[in-house]
This record gives structure tokens, sequence and C-alpha cells, in this order.
């Protein structure tokens, strides 16, 4: 991570500053998933330089589960991981995602869960995640929907993830 840059506890983005993190792009996260309405998050870490920009980001909320066939469960549901794109290449995701487990095991759930573009699957399985291979389905105004996006999750706490389709209590994270 760069010298010039210092990680910092935020709650709620301000609209100023997920614009400015994503360049207005509407499709920041992909074009899959570009339409979908995501659960504000009132947690998150960033990356801001000595200059004060907000360079990178990542968000968090603790959300129930429900897996078939078992009890419902909390997850840490990561979310909002995103780089300014002057910015990326450089270990930042990396760093905040280290930093974000941290306070997720502070949180009480077993597990963190988190979607992901199909290209960055490999990324997070070298952070420790793994794919859910059963469908997941969220909320989204007036529906439920199948994510178009694959789910991974990993353990904060020995534990391990139940077979069977995946209904996150809510919207996305």
């Amino acid at each position: 991570m760069n010298d010039d840059l210092e990680l910092v506890e935020l709650g709620a983005l301000s609209r100023r500053d997920w614009l400015e993190l994503t360049e207005r792009d509407p499709a920041a996260f992909g074009a899959a998933t570009a339409g979908l309405i995501y659960r504000d998050k009132k947690c998150h870490l960033g990356l801001r330089s000595r200059h004060g920009r907000l360079v990178a980001v990542v968000g968090w909320a603790v959300i129930a589960v429900e897996v078939d066939g078992h009890e419902p469960f909390e997850v840490v549901g990561m979310g909002s991981l995103i780089v300014r794109r002057d910015r990326r290449g450089h270990g930042l995701s990396g760093a905040l995602s280290a930093a974000a487990r941290t306070r997720a095991a502070l949180l009480g759930p077993d597990r963190a869960m988190l979607f992901c573009e199909p290209r960055l699957v490999d990324l997070h399985r070298r952070r420790g995640y793994s794919l859910i291979e059963a469908p997941v389905r969220v909320e989204q105004p007036g529906t439920r929907i199948e994510m178009p996006i694959p789910a991974m999750w990993r353990p904060i706490r020995p534990s391990t993830w139940p077979a069977g389709r995946v209904d996150v209590l809510g919207l996305p994270f």
C-alpha cells in the first residue's frame, strides 16, 4: 500500500464520496448488476490520500440468510469494494479487504459473504473465500430474484456453509 494513504473508519458514505469513487459510472460493479438496488451500509473503511481524497472503500452490514433446511443465521455481508480507476493495480483492494476481515471478526457472525463479478472469483479465492454453488436469492422492490453474479463466503471463525438454496433476507449488500 502507498505511504501517502491513510486507513479511515467511515460511517455511511456521502453521495459526493460515492460519485467520486465510482466516477459517476452507473455500472461501476458490472453490467449484470447495474440496475439492482442494494442495501445501505452504515459501516465503511476507506483509504484517503494525504490530500483528503477518498481513493478506495469497502463496506459491510450484518444480515440474515436462510439456507434450505437450516435455521437462519447471520453473516457479515461485504460489499461496495471499489478503488478509483486511477489507483487500481497497487494492492489497495487487498489491503482494504484484510482490514475489513479484522473488523468483521468483531461483529459476531461466524461467516462473511460477498457478491462479485465472475472475473474476480479467483481473486477472492486467494483471499480465503469459497464459491456458493447453490442459487442465491435477494430482495428487490416488490420481488425476489436470483442474484446474477457469483456469491462467495469465508469463515470468520471455524464454520462451514450449509448445502441448499440461499435466501438473503433483504436487499443485496
